[in-house]
Parts: structure tokens; sequence; C-alpha cells
């Protein structure tokens, strides 16, 4: 395998850049201290990756280097005043990003990210299930937030850190809606009055209702229960999204 080396010779590099970066003049103190803790920890985190490679990913490696080698030539005053003390650290800020990246793309941590992202799905597709039983104003609120969830779908499988906020922003409503359709739902088992009103609100049958309310109770579970997952998942993970 070839990334091993790839990734050494790239903390390498940033170990580099970090010497030159002591000597700029260009930046200002805190933007140099902070560039310094940035790079430092992109170093350490591709020098460990170095020695815990399970897949060759040499392409991808060998991008890494090219990118800390022109962050490198690009570690100079003259560069800096030129680009811009924002856009350097731009590129400083990027690397950092790569760094707590790699693990997903060459140790294989990719496998907890798709299990996130299969827990939102289905945790969003019972999400609507449930709201299909729900009065008109959930309805409203799913149509809604169709089109932010599946935005959010489709950038989460690129891993896409609009798609990651995306995700955030989206899971409060379905998790909270979840809740209520349980609680709910259980009053039509509980009082003989709830059973009523949910028949009469369903136009079915008494027993009717309550198989419907049932499989609503397991559907509103199931979201809480997925959602939750992959909101926990998604947090603890979210390195992987660039």
């Amino acid at each position: 395998m070839k990334s091993p080396e790839l990734l050494r010779e790239t903390a390498n590099v940033l170990e580099e850049i970090e010497e030159k970066i002591k000597k700029l003049t260009s930046l200002s103190p805190r933007k140099k201290q902070n560039a310094l803790n940035k790079i430092q920890e992109a170093k350490e985190n591709f020098r460990k990756m170095a020695g815990e490679v399970v897949i060759d990913n040499e392409e991808l490696a060998e991008f890494f280097l090219k990118r800390a080698v022109r962050l490198k030539n690009a570690t100079n005053n003259k560069s800096i005043e030129k680009l811009g003390e924002k856009e350097y650290m731009k590129d400083v800020e990027a690397m950092l990003r790569y760094s707590r990246a790699i693990p997903y793309d060459f140790a294989g941590y990719m496998k907890y990210v798709n299990r996130a992202y299969k827990a939102y799905v289905w945790g969003m597709i019972s999400f609507f299930v449930v709201t299909a039983f729900l009065p008109v104003e959930f309805k409203i609120t799913s149509l809604i937030l169709l089109i932010p969830i599946l935005l959010s779908l489709l950038s989460l499988r690129k891993r896409g850190h609009t798609g990651l906020m995306l995700a955030f922003a989206a899971l409060p409503i379905p998790m909270i809606t979840g809740a209520l359709a349980v609680r709910a739902y259980l009053d039509v088992f509980i009082s003989p009055t709830g059973l009523q009103e949910a028949a009469q609100g369903l136009g079915v049958s008494p027993s009717t209702a309550q198989v419907i309310a049932g499989a609503m109770i397991l559907f509103g579970i199931a979201e809480l229960m997925l959602l939750s997952y992959a909101l926990y998942m998604f947090y603890k993970h979210r390195h992987a999204f660039l």
C-alpha cells in the first residue's frame, strides 16, 4: 500500500509549514497562533492515520499531499499579502478538515456514517407515515419539510457539509411529531373518549381505529429511535462531511 507513505509525506510537509508559519510577519498574532494550532492538529492526524490505514486510496492520498505542498508554497509573507489573510486561513482550515475526515476514507469509518444515513432515511419515512394520520396542520408541516429533507439526503450521500446542516435543521420537528403521535395514539387505548374521537376523525370503526393507532404508535416509536440515533451519529461523525 502506498497510502501510508503518502500520508506520512503529507504530515512531513505540514511540519515544514509549521516552521514557516512561525517566521511569518504578514499574519496577525491571533491568526498566526490559530494557523499553527490547526496545522499542528492536521499534522498529527495525518501521521496517526499513516499507521492505521486499512483501505488503500492512493489517489486521495496524493491529493492531500498536493494540497499540503500548495499550502507550503503559499506560506510566505509575499504570497499571503497577495492572497489575503482570509483566503490563506481558508486553505489552512481546509487541511484541518481533510485531516479530520481521513479515518472515513482510509480506516473504514464510513460504515458508521452509512448506518446513520439509513437510520435518517427510515426515520423520515416513518415521520411521513405518521403525519398522514395526524391533523391537517401536521400534514402541511411535513410538506414544508419535504424539500429540505430531500436536499439533505442528496447532499449527505455525497458527504456534503450543507446536507449535514440541513439534516440538523430538519430533525427536531419530526422527532417532536413522533413523540406527540405516540402520546396521542396511546390515548386511544387509555381513554374511551379518545377512541371515539379517533374513530370519528379517521372515519372508521372503533376496532379499526385501534389497529391504526397501534400501528402509528409503532411508527412513532421507530421514528423517535431512528432519528435520535441518526442525530447522535451524525454529530459524532460530523467530520466525515466536507
